[in-house]
């Protein structure tokens, strides 16, 4: 009888570690699928308001020691599609942006993919993409971040020709500091080729550009834009935080601006912001019209505009639950203030025709 017990005890121990060592062969087996599969971008990926969840593995002194110089880092990137697939890649990582780069110990970057690495179903290549980072770890730049990607989402509610972005969150894997871990806020910007693409229009490069090559229209909800989110952090002339475009059809020669970069406008309000010189502003959250001077009729086209879109505008606000109370109220008071003065019948006589060039 001890001599059954012993062999039955012997069987059943014998039996469990062979079914614990399939179910870890079955988790290498589907850890190694998910590894090989491309990672997919969809052609809604920047459509989508489900923050994205990534973690970046690389040694981080390399990037914050090597801010100035224009060469790539390893990394290795896992994008977590859901709860139970994982996507694990290669990429190389570079710092970018001017006036950033200097202010922020953690400046923005460029995601570089093998093209072999990534399947997606966008019309044009996907394999460089732009991350607006957090800069300076607290909830301060935080919030920068948050109320920056809403500017983004703004300009997406007023006009099509925009960038798109997406929401991250980031989790960094330090292997420079035996792996240690944190997570922070960022998003994503749309390539230039994809958002070109997308509108059924070409990139233009120009150093410089005669103002008589803009489009009319789509130039002034530019700058009425700018003018509701309290930006002057651009420029025509050098193409200063703006790509220029021309739509495929030949009929419609004219230029058209589209915007980036507003962590200098008074909707983010960062501290390190200042007036852009020359202006005649002395608050970073002053609004001053920056833009040609056209007629009324095309003012009162793209005031009528803007105010067809309040409602979509201050419902995407509110559906932000990313913002905490304070900072949720200061967007909204920024913006009515906006919509009180374009509602003024004097509003382009007093507030355009002053500053307009």
């Amino acid at each position: 009888m001890a001599s059954f017990s012993k062999s039955f005890l012997t069987n059943l121990i014998i039996t469990i570690l062979i079914i614990f060592s399939i179910d870890e062969l079955i988790a290498q087996n589907q850890d190694t699928l998910y590894s090989d599969e491309p990672l997919h971008f969809s052609s809604d990926f920047f459509d989508q308001e489900k923050p994205l969840d990534i973690s970046l593995t690389f040694n981080i002194k390399e990037l914050t020691n090597n801010k100035d110089l224009d060469e790539y880092l390893p990394a290795t990137i896992t994008v977590f599609m859901d709860d139970s697939v994982q996507v694990k890649k290669p990429v190389m990582i570079k710092p970018r942006g001017n006036v950033r780069k200097s202010i922020c110990y953690f400046p923005p970057y460029i995601l570089n993919f093998k093209k072999s690495d990534i399947s997606e179903d966008l019309p044009s290549d996907l394999d460089k993409i732009k991350v607006v980072t957090h800069c300076v770890r607290s909830k301060e730049y935080s919030n920068y971040i948050f109320k920056e990607y809403i500017a983004y989402k703004i300009c997406n509610i007023i006009t099509d020709y925009s960038f798109k972005v997406r929401l991250a969150k980031i989790t960094y894997i330090d292997t420079g500091r035996k792996n240690k871990t944190y997570t922070e806020w960022s998003f994503l910007i749309e390539p230039e080729n994809v958002m070109a693409e997308r509108l059924d229009a070409l990139p233009i490069k120009l150093d410089k550009m005669s103002h008589t090559h803009l489009d009319t229209l789509n130039g002034t909800i530019m700058a009425l834009f700018q003018y509701m989110i309290g930006n002057t952090d651009f420029a025509l002339s050098n193409r200063h935080n703006l790509k220029l475009i021309k739509i495929k059809d030949y009929t419609k020669p004219a230029i058209i601006p589209i915007p980036y970069d507003f962590d200098y406008s008074g909707l983010v309000n960062a501290h390190y912001a200042v007036p852009k010189e020359g202006l005649a502003v002395k608050n970073i959250t002053e609004r001053y019209y920056y833009g040609i001077c056209r007629s009324d009729e095309v003012y009162n086209e793209v005031i009528k505009l803007f105010l067809d879109k309040e409602k979509l505008v201050f419902d995407y606000i509110q559906s932000c639950d990313f913002l905490d109370k304070k900072t949720k109220q200061y967007v909204i008071d920024y913006l009515e203030e906006f919509y009180k003065s374009i509602r003024n019948p004097k509003f382009i006589n007093n507030c355009i025709r002053t500053t307009c060039f």
